[in-house]
């Protein structure tokens, strides 16, 4: 993101670029409105259909396939941060449960509440330019209307319609298995025995289906808490050792290679936003 509050924008594409899986230092939320394609998040593929609404937070990998460049693939996109999220919010009302508390990460609602939600993205792309009287209240009326309106319509159980999901328990249990270790030092043999299959079955099976190394998935999940424990001020001599790397040097080069950056200079980078 180039702004530190939030971002939206209107896309319309045929031809689009392999998108490998990745993640956002902030929150994603995104209308899907035609094309044909599927969205893979964290060992679920979903098939999206015209009207569903996408949810990424911060920690879930995740990646777009595109199934036919024939088709315009058209959506709405909203980034957001969190920490903008949450001065949004109140002590009574939390607009980022959404993100935090979520089942699924495709919604799928009723005609009505999928025509409210793009009403109020609409506003937002058309105030986007905006710098008349009331510029700097709108975009945090409409966001906040936006994320009520969603959040109430997520507690309506009758508002909701379920999405299509095509799951693998294979997946599924290595990567709660990673979640729950990932503090540890996590090898193949591990996760062999885990869930039962020979070391070759296992690597052959996570990379069909996540289209990834489970080495790579791994040190990505990893990094992603350090980032998480970083900007939480954690210092970054303790950081690797609660995201299981064995020693700095290993958790260093890692960090580097995937971001660009050291890890103090993001812990400075961001410190620096966040005073701006």
């Amino acid at each position: 993101m180039s702004t530190k509050d939030y971002e939206i924008f209107y896309y319309s594409d045929f031809k689009l670029d392999k998108v490998s899986l990745h993640h956002h230092d902030f929150y994603e939320f995104f209308l899907f409105i035609s094309g044909n394609v599927s969205y893979y998040i964290e060992g679920k593929t979903y098939t999206l259909k015209p009207g569903d609404i996408v949810l990424v937070n911060t920690i879930e990998l995740h990646q777009l396939i595109v199934k036919d460049h024939n088709i315009a693939y058209e959506r709405i996109v909203l980034w957001i941060n969190k920490p903008f999220l949450d001065s949004l919010s109140t002590d009574k009302t939390d607009l980022a449960t959404c993100f935090t508390e979520k089942k699924d990460s495709v919604i799928r609602f009723n005609f009505d509440v999928q025509q409210n939600i793009r009403t109020i993205l609409q506003k937002l792309i058309a105030i986007d330019n905006y710098n008349g009287f009331g510029s700097d209240l709108l975009n945090r009326v409409y966001l906040i209307e936006l994320f009520v309106q969603f959040n109430m319509a997520l507690l309506n159980n009758s508002e909701k319609i379920n999405p299509d999901i095509k799951k693998s328990a294979i997946l599924n249990s290595i990567i709660e298995y990673v979640n729950l270790h990932i503090d540890e030092d996590i090898t193949i043999d591990k996760l062999s025995e885990h869930v039962f299959l020979s070391k070759y079955h296992l690597l052959r099976e996570f990379k069909r289906q996540s289209g990834t190394t489970i080495h790579k998935y791994i040190i990505q999940k990893k990094l992603i808490l350090a980032k998480e424990l970083i900007l939480k001020g954690i210092p970054i001599t303790d950081v690797f050792k609660q995201c299981g790397f064995g020693d700095y040097s290993n958790f260093f080069r890692a960090f580097k290679k995937e971001y660009g950056v050291t890890p103090k200079y993001f812990y400075s980078s961001y410190n620096q936003d966040s005073q701006l």
